[in-house]
């Protein structure tokens, strides 16, 4: 069962993360945040994105692992938690590449 606190942890990380996706991404693909699942004890968390269209998903999967650390720091400025689970992404499974 997931607590409250991580049920708006889980969604404000969303709602940031396609945020800072949207202003950081070239405009080649659409990224769209699907889902963030918690590893642990909140300690790490893998970021789940859809990619269109689906042959610029390595692509962008590269793109996403570049941009961890800015997007990291931008939850930082924008999110009120005591202490900020480490980032990942990967692709939703219905893509492929």
């Amino acid at each position: 069962m997931i607590s409250f606190r991580n049920e708006k942890l889980k969604s404000a990380i969303i709602r940031l993360s396609a945020e800072f996706l949207n202003r950081e991404a070239s405009k080649q693909s659409l990224i769209t945040v699907t889902d963030c699942e918690f590893v642990g004890d909140n300690q790490a968390c893998t970021i789940i994105v859809s990619v269109f269209p689906p042959d610029q998903g390595k692509t962008a999967l590269a793109f996403l692992k570049r941009k961890r650390i800015e997007l990291r720091d931008y939850l930082r400025a924008n999110l009120r938690a005591g202490r900020l689970p480490r980032v990942d992404f990967t692709l939703a499974s219905g893509d492929k590449w």
